[in-house]
Order: C-alpha cells, then sequence, then structure tokens
C-alpha cells in the first residue's frame, strides 16, 4: 500500500489536471450547435419554398393580367377606343399587386393606368427596378399587330408576405427546439453527467491509494454498472498489493501481453507505409522524399513517370541524374539549400532532365522535414508544366485567329463597298452596249471575276463570324467543275471526273463546301510536285443504321477525291484532322495548320463525316459522306432575267462616295432620280427638308453601318418616326449581322446585300415600291 501511495504521488499533478472543457460543456456546445445548424437549414429551405410558391403565383397572376388584355384589347386598341382602353386598364389594376398598365400604339403610348400606391412614377421606374416584373407582349387584331401591353407587378407583397411567413416559423421553431434543448440538457445534467462526477471522485480517491474509498453503484443504469466495475477494480487492486508475488505474476503477463501488442502495431505500421505508398503513388504529382546531403530516399509513382526512371533506379542515387551537368548541380545546390535550411520552404520553376535525354519544364515545390533531432531531409513535389503550356501556346493561337478574324470581317466589309462599285459599274456598262458582242464577253469575264471576289469576301465572313452553314439546295457536281479547275490552274495534276448523271442532289451551305473542295485539291496538288493524276468520284449511297459510325442511316452523296502523291504515314493518319498539326516541312508554302481541322468542321456541321487513307509513295484518298435530299436532282433551269423600270426619287446613304455614285447611276438608268447622303444625320435632313418641300421621297436605301457617323441601324428608328410610311431598304455587307437576319424587327422593309448588280436593285426596287413597271429584257 505504501508503494501504491508513493506512486500516486509522482502521477497525481497529471491527474488532478482539470481538462479545459469538460463532457457536460462539450455535449452541451455540440447539442447547441447541431441544433442551431437544423434550425437555420430549416429556415433556409422554408424561405426558398415561400418565394418559390409565392413567385410561381405571382407570374401566375401576371400571365392572368395578360391573357386578360390579351382578350379586351385587341379590338379597342386597333379602333383607338380610349374609354374602353382605360376600362379594361382599371379592371386590370383592382388587384392589388398590379404597379402600373400602359398601352402604346405605333411606339407612343394612348393608355396608362398606375396604382395609388405608385402614383407620379413613371414606367421606365418599374422597368429598372427589381422589385417589380416586367411584361410587355404585342396585341394583334385580325393577324395586323395594333399595339403592345406592358404591365409592371410588384413584389413588395411577395417580400411582405415572405417575411412574415418566415418570422412566425422561426419563433414557433426556434421555441420548440429550445424547449427540447433545455430539455435534454436537463436530463443529461442529471441523469449522465452528476453521477459521472461522483465516479471521478471516487477515483480520484482510489487512484490516491484509499482503495477502502465506497463507490456509490447503486443505479440501475450504464453508469451503476461503470461504478459497480470501479468497486471491483479497486478490490482487486487491493487484493494485487497483499501479494507481491502475485503481482509479479501479473507484470510478466502484462509484459507478454505488451509484446503483443507491440507486433501488432509494428504490423500496423508496416500497412500504413504500404497505405502511405499507395496514396503516394496515386498522387498526380511527382513526390521526392530527399535527405540532405540531396540523395533520393523515396518516391512516388508519377515521379517515374516524369522521369523516366523506375523507382528501383531513383531510390540511393542522388539529384544529380536530373541535371544535364555537374556545374548546373552543384549550382543549383548552392542557390537553394540555404534558403530551405533558413526559410523552410521553396518554390521554383526548373527543366528535368529525363532517363531519354529530353527535357521537360516542371514546377518544384520543397518542403523542410524537422525532427526532435534536427533537420532530416526535405520533401519535393515535382509538377509536369508541359501539358499547360503547351494549352497556354494553343490558346494564344487562338487568341491571334481570333484577332484575324476581326480583320477579316473589316476586310470584308471594305471590300464589298469596292465590288458594289465594280459591279454595279460593269452590270451598267452590259445595258448600255447591248449588241456589241466582244465587249460583252469582256463585261461577262469581269463580271465572273467579280463573282469569284464576292464568294472571296463570304468566305472571309464566314471565317471571321464562324458561324453555322447557311443551306441551299445545289448541285455537287457543278460546284466540282468550277472549283478544282480553279485551284489546278496552272498546275501539272491532271483531274479525273467519275460522276454520275442521276447523282442526287445535296442541301449545302456553297461557299463552305467550296472551301472544303479547295482545301483538299490543294493538298493534292502540294503532294504531287513532279505531276500526276487527281481522281474525284461521286455516287449514290444508302447507309444503313450501324453501318458506319457517326451517320445516321439514311441516303448520302459520297465523294472521293484521291491522289497519287506521296501519302501519309501510318503513325501520322489519325492527327490530320488535329487543329495546327501538319506533315508538310517548314518553309514559307507551309500554312497554319487549320486547313483540314476547317474541313472536319465543315462536314460535321453538315451532319456528314470526312475519313481519309493513305498509302506511302502510292496516295492519299479522302472519303465524304453528304445527306442527300429526298427527291430528284437539282435542274439547273435558265430563264430570262427582267429589268424592273419606274420613276421616283430614292435616296441612297453611304459613307463611301464611290458607292453613292455608282448606285445612282443605276437608278438614273432604272428611270429614278437618286439623293446622296454620306451619313444618317444628313439624309434625316433631306428626308424632311423634301417632304416640307411638297417633293416626297419614294424610299431610302441606308448603309447599316458608317464609321464615326450615324448608321442605317439607328437613322431607321429616327426615320420611321419622322414618317411611319417611309420606306427603307437594307444595305449591307455583314451577311452574318444578327440585324440582316432580323432586318424587318429593325424597322426595314426590305434588304439588298452588297455587293449587288443593276438587276438585283431593280428587284428590290419593284418589290418594295409595287408600282407598275415597264419590263425591259436583259441577257442572262
Amino acid at each position: 500500500m505504501a508503494e501504491l501511495k508513493q506512486m500516486n504521488s509522482k502521477i497525481r499533478p497529471a491527474f488532478y489536471r482539470r481538462p479545459l472543457f469538460s463532457l457536460s460543456r462539450r455535449f452541451s456546445y455540440t447539442l447547441t450547435t447541431v441544433v442551431m445548424a437544423i434550425l437555420l437549414v430549416f429556415t433556409g429551405g422554408l424561405a426558398l419554398f415561400s418565394y418559390s410558391k409565392i413567385e410561381g403565383e405571382l407570374k401566375r397572376q401576371l400571365d392572368q393580367t395578360v391573357q386578360f388584355a390579351m382578350t379586351s384589347l385587341p379590338t379597342a386598341i386597333w379602333q383607338l377606343n380610349y374609354n374602353t382602353m382605360n376600362d379594361v386598364l382599371s379592371a386590370i389594376l383592382i388587384n392589388n399587386t398590379i404597379a402600373s398598365v400602359r398601352i402604346l400604339a405605333e411606339g407612343t403610348v394612348v393608355a396608362s393606368r398606375t396604382s395609388d400606391l405608385y402614383a407620379g412614377k413613371d414606367f421606365s421606374f418599374f422597368e429598372n427596378s427589381p422589385q417589380f416584373l416586367v411584361r410587355s407582349v404585342e396585341v394583334f387584331s385580325s393577324g395586323e399587330k395594333a399595339g403592345i401591353f406592358q404591365v409592371a407587378i410588384s413584389r413588395g407583397q411577395i417580400q411582405h408576405e415572405l417575411v412574415l411567413t418566415v418570422v412566425v416559423v422561426i419563433v414557433l421553431a426556434f421555441l420548440l427546439i429550445s424547449a427540447i434543448l433545455f430539455t435534454s440538457l436537463f436530463i443529461s445534467r442529471k441523469y449522465i453527467f452528476k453521477p459521472l462526477i461522483k465516479l471521478e471522485n471516487s477515483a480520484r480517491k482510489i487512484a490516491e491509494g484509499d482503495l477502502d474509498t465506497v463507490i456509490d453503484s447503486s443505479g440501475d443504469d450504464e453508469i451503476g454498472q461503470l461504478a459497480l466495475a470501479f468497486g471491483l477494480m479497486a478490490n482487486k487492486l487491493k487484493i494485487s498489493f497483499s501479494t507481491l508475488e502475485h503481482k509479479v505474476e501479473e507484470r510478466t503477463a502484462d509484459l507478454v501481453d505488451a509484446k503483443i501488442e507491440a507486433e501488432r502495431i509494428n504490423q500496423e505500421l508496416r500497412t500504413a507505409g504500404a497505405r502511405l505508398q499507395a496514396l503516394l503513388d496515386n498522387y498526380p504529382v511527382g513526390i521526392l522524399f530527399v535527405s540532405y546531403d540531396r540523395v533520393i530516399k523515396r518516391v512516388n509513382a508519377e515521379m517515374s513517370r516524369i522521369s523516366g526512371f523506375s523507382q528501383e533506379e531513383l531510390v540511393g542515387n542522388t539529384t544529380r541524374m536530373f541535371y544535364p551537368s555537374q556545374e548546373i548541380y552543384e549550382a543549383n545546390g548552392r542557390k537553394n539549400y540555404p534558403i530551405l535550411h533558413q526559410t523552410g520552404f521553396l518554390e521554383l520553376q526548373n527543366d528535368l532532365l529525363r532517363k531519354d535525354g529530353t527535357s521537360v519544364t516542371c514546377n518544384w515545390r520543397a518542403r523542410t522535414i524537422i525532427t526532435e533531432d534536427g533537420l532530416e531531409g526535405v520533401v519535393w513535389s515535382v509538377e509536369d508544366l508541359s501539358q499547360r503550356l503547351r494549352l497556354e501556346e494553343e490558346l494564344l493561337k487562338i487568341k491571334k485567329l481570333e484577332s484575324v478574324g476581326v480583320l477579316a470581317g473589316g476586310i470584308a466589309h471594305d471590300f464589298n463597298n469596292i465590288l458594289v462599285a465594280i459591279i454595279g459599274n460593269i452590270s451598267l456598262a452590259e445595258r448600255l452596249i447591248e449588241g456589241q458582242s466582244q465587249a460583252s464577253e469582256l463585261l461577262s469575264r469581269a463580271v465572273r471575276a467579280s463573282v469569284r471576289a464576292k464568294d472571296l469576301v463570304v468566305k472571309l465572313l464566314t471565317f471571321a463570324s464562324g458561324g453555322d452553314p447557311v443551306r441551299v439546295t445545289a448541285s455537287l457536281p457543278e460546284l466540282l467543275r468550277e472549283s478544282v479547275p480553279f485551284v489546278l490552274s496552272g498546275s501539272n495534276v491532271k483531274c479525273e471526273y467519275d460522276i454520275p448523271e442521276t447523282l442526287w442532289s445535296v442541301n449545302m451551305d456553297k461557299g463552305q463546301i467550296d472551301q472544303v473542295i479547295q482545301n483538299l485539291v490543294l493538298n493534292a496538288d502540294q503532294a504531287m510536285p513532279h505531276g500526276g493524276i487527281l481522281k474525284i468520284s461521286c455516287a449514290n449511297t444508302t447507309v444503313a443504321a450501324d453501318e458506319i459510325p457517326g451517320l445516321q442511316p439514311g441516303r448520302y452523296v459520297r465523294m472521293q477525291i484521291r491522289d497519287t502523291g506521296h501519302g501519309i504515314d501510318e503513325q501520322y493518319i489519325n492527327r490530320i484532322f488535329d487543329p495546327y498539326f501538319s506533315t508538310k516541312e517548314k518553309d514559307s508554302n507551309k500554312g497554319s495548320g487549320l486547313g483540314l481541322s476547317i474541313v472536319h468542321s465543315i462536314i460535321t456541321k453538315h451532319d456528314g463525316i470526312i475519313t481519309a487513307s493513305s498509302v506511302l509513295e502510292k496516295g492519299t484518298t479522302f472519303t465524304i459522306y453528304l445527306p442527300a435530299l429526298e427527291g430528284e436532282q437539282v435542274r439547273q433551269d435558265v430563264r430570262e432575267e427582267i429589268i424592273m423600270s419606274g420613276r421616283g426619287r430614292i435616296m441612297i446613304m453611304d459613307d463611301e462616295e464611290i458607292v453613292r455614285r455608282v448606285v445612282c447611276d443605276m437608278l438614273k438608268y432604272l428611270g429614278f432620280k437618286g439623293i446622296e447622303a454620306k451619313d444618317g444625320d444628313e439624309a434625316l435632313q433631306i428626308y424632311r427638308s423634301c417632304r416640307d418641300g411638297g417633293q416626297d421621297i419614294d424610299a431610302v436605301i441606308m448603309d447599316l453601318t458608317i464609321p464615326g457617323g450615324m448608321g442605317g441601324e439607328e437613322a431607321v428608328g429616327r426615320l420611321l418616326a419622322l414618317d411611319p410610311q417611309a420606306k427603307v431598304i437594307m444595305s449591307s455587307g455583314y451577311c452574318n449581322d444578327p440585324i440582316v437576319k432580323n432586318y424587318r424587327q429593325a424597322g426595314f422593309c426590305s434588304i439588298v446585300s452588297k455587293p449587288y448588280q443593276i438587276l438585283d436593285l431593280s428587284r428590290v426596287l419593284a418589290a418594295v415600291l409595287g408600282q407598275d413597271s415597264k419590263e425591259q429584257s436583259a441577257s442572262v
């Protein structure tokens, strides 16, 4: 017993050290935290549910209001019946959530009502405020647009009801959870923590050597059983100290158990080491454990992949194997390890020499390993940056292409203006010299060359916008016979065609498919520098389900372009459609490596596929499948073009003087008088002046874009505000501009795309003016 007291005197200070947080406090804090978290989640969920439900009800009311207006207002708006419109708006404002309603006819407010709560507020107040939901709908009467109905509904009621509901629920939930919380704390304190404190005091007395301490084990719960176990333990301690021999035997048994436990711990350490190695091997960054003398102690699988060395080759060697020379190795050590020893951390970017002699750029991060004995070593994490650097390089190329695309769009716009003057003057000249066959032939050649220039502009605009194909029904053989000779002009390559007369028609973008043909033919020509034969064949084919990967079942036109050139190596054939990949020598004739990737993109957007096969020194074959139309092939009908002449005053608004002059000459030939304006401000001034002087202008042709001035997009709105009956025709070279595709919504009544001929201008004016015209035949 004296030995027990002596031993307790040594460990007593540690035993009496009270924990910073008792079990009771931890339980209270944890339970309180969990309860508050549940309350917050419940409150948030309730708020979201309430908001969603009320927002849905608000939209439903808004839909009902719009439906009521669409039913009640068309006739009233069409007839401008203000009494009926005001009555309908007053009826709508009965709903207290409606803040304001109004009706617009031809851009003018003809009726409006605002709730008393928002009296004096303009409708733009509701449109710009997030507290209101605004909707505008067009009202039609007998198929014609009568006006626009606009309604603004307040969200204030929603927020009020939401806040009220959430507050009530939070208060009720807080009271209920508080009651549960305090009840739980009271029960746990009375039946758990107080008995535990008593048990702790008794255990402390036993630890101090008072083995006669009586432990209260009257409870019939788990704590009572624990107290009973403590009492039994005290009795056993008393008995064990009564006989030393028995104590030695027990100690020996404990040592045996300790040995078994040590073996178990060693086994667990070996298992933990294996798990650590598996974790390191699965880590996506290379890991190196290096001693302070730079000897590699441990590596992971990723480090082996990056360096090319196996783990057995790395472990035991120094990091010298990662450097091209001893001098660089020593210089890096002198520079980096003093910093590591001082700060314990280092990050740098450096090349790593692989086993195969190549170098990869890596990001190196180091952290020193410090034990009780001092500095033990360094752990390095090595990240291979080669893939990321390649991606950054590709991104830079893409940015450059975007810049080129913007430049191409600007060049195409300016080129279109030049082509308007060229094609317009040529078409006008053809009309003036009818009957002179030699001059007509020369002008026809100039027209064909100008049309090719026009196609080039379309390609530039397509490249600048990257748009989807604009498909039309066209003949593939005709396109082939136009494009292939153009590419092979001056070449020593002979082209042979195998095209059946019954070939199905294709719904395609002629400009994009022409680009595909020219790219493939140009590649074939470059693959046969000493001449050869280019074979182009087409055939009708029906593809069954799962017959050709990537194709849906149906009818297709198969086109093959086969050359007899040097061919493509098998290791490169699967990469030829990758961006920037090229097998050509790096000289001035090599392009950007985008040709075949653009071809692949165009064919894919046409719902087709393109494949390639090649044999070295025998040639390459490209096979294209394009969906065929369900029906007969396209027939090229020759018809006589008609020039429609007339009378009247036509204004041409364009910033280019050469465009204005040629259009005025074409108008003069058609019987009209042309009036020039260089921008929107001048056009509006001339139109207003002519109208005030009683000389109406029959139509206005407006250029969409005016650099440094008012263009057609803004000018048409102002002109229609001045004269709602004005007839405005859009003239633009930006065929992919969104406003061009929706020109009627912008206020234009028709469009004439640059560059255009006198025939195009005649057709548009005849359709817009709708007047009796004198027909004059013109040769096709």
